[in-house]
């Protein structure tokens, strides 16, 4: 009976050293896993969220998540769309604890989603990386691998032939934010 008890002591001391190991093991998994998240993944589960996005210049843009790509974000901030560089971003508050890993589907960069607004000749603001807040107004003419070509607007004025004043060159590096009509279509 004594060795019965002494069998079955041991018998538990290893179950238990063995489910402590499991545990340690699927921990440390679990944080592997966690390392490997990007923020786009981190992003994509707050889709449909109201959220704060703070840019690196401390502009700040409130509104409804709608859509996140591998380096850009798109939100509804009522009536008006803005694209948001992911690397421009500071931090967004207003997001939860899910995480969604894109399925085998066509990423799209954010000159893709700039040739959609030139392709729509949609009047957007381009808000700019400078000392203090800047932007440039008008219409995407041409969109490169790294650049934008923007045929520039008077302020508050629709777009018209006689309207335009001129273009200028945006390196993609230096956009901040894009802003647009919520009609388009991402």
């Amino acid at each position: 009976m004594r060795w019965d008890a002494l069998f079955g002591d041991l018998d538990a001391q290893w179950h238990a050293a063995t489910q402590q190991e499991l545990e340690r093991h699927v921990n440390e998994l679990a944080r592997v896993e966690a390392s490997q998240v990007r923020l786009a993944d981190a992003l994509r589960g707050s889709l449909g969220r109201e959220i704060a996005a703070v840019l690196r210049d401390g502009v700040v843009h409130h509104g409804t998540l709608q859509r996140v790509e591998a380096h850009w974000m798109l939100m509804d901030t009522g009536g008006l769309s803005v694209v948001l560089p992911l690397a421009k971003l500071m931090q967004v508050r207003g997001t939860g604890a899910a995480r969604v890993v894109p399925q085998g589907r066509v990423r799209y960069s954010l000159a893709s989603a700039l040739r959609i607004l030139a392709r729509n000749r949609a009047v957007v603001m381009l808000g700019l990386e400078s000392a203090q807040p800047a932007g440039v107004r008008g219409v995407l003419d041409q969109v490169g691998a790294d650049f934008v070509v923007v045929a520039q607007l008077a302020d508050g004025e629709a777009r018209a032939r006689d309207n335009r004043q001129g273009s200028v060159m945006v390196a993609l590096d230096a956009v901040m934010s894009v802003t647009s009509s919520r009609e388009n279509e991402f």
